[in-house]
């Protein structure tokens, strides 16, 4: 079994930030999530946010990457499909109920992931990003 880690490309049932703020709790369906590991504060905690992934083209204003063939191949994914890098949800990924399977479909590169970093960063920074807590 492999473990979720940084790059890991799992099934999750993703809550939209748009369905948050309408008081659901829980996502609608199941999709292929990024993981992404940050560490916060002076102890270096481990904080796993989590970006959907999509096969329908991102409209108009959202912030997304296109997946290369490459990566979708490493990630057992089909192409097109784009990181929507404007919102997340962070969980805890040890004991979350919206995690699907707790063995990764597969693993985007780190040069990739960094791509995903530099892309939600910009989001961050314009204001434009949405966290959903979900623990």
């Amino acid at each position: 079994m492999t473990e979720i880690a940084h790059g890991s490309v799992i099934l999750y049932s993703y809550l939209w930030a748009r369905e948050h703020k309408q008081g659901e709790e829980s996502g609608r369906k199941t999709r292929p999530a990024c993981v992404m590991i940050i560490l916060r504060g002076h102890g270096g905690v481990e904080t796993p946010l989590l970006f959907p992934i999509t096969s329908r083209s991102p409209l108009s204003g959202r912030r997304a990457i296109a997946i290369p063939e490459t990566e979708a191949r490493r990630a057992r994914l089909y192409t097109p499909a784009w990181v929507i890098v404007d919102e997340f949800n962070t969980d805890d990924l040890g004991t979350s109920f919206a995690v699907e399977d707790r063995e990764p479909l597969g693993m985007f590169s780190r040069k990739f992931m960094a791509r995903i970093a530099a892309g939600a960063a910009a989001a961050i920074r314009a204001g434009g990003a949405q966290a959903v807590p979900r623990r």
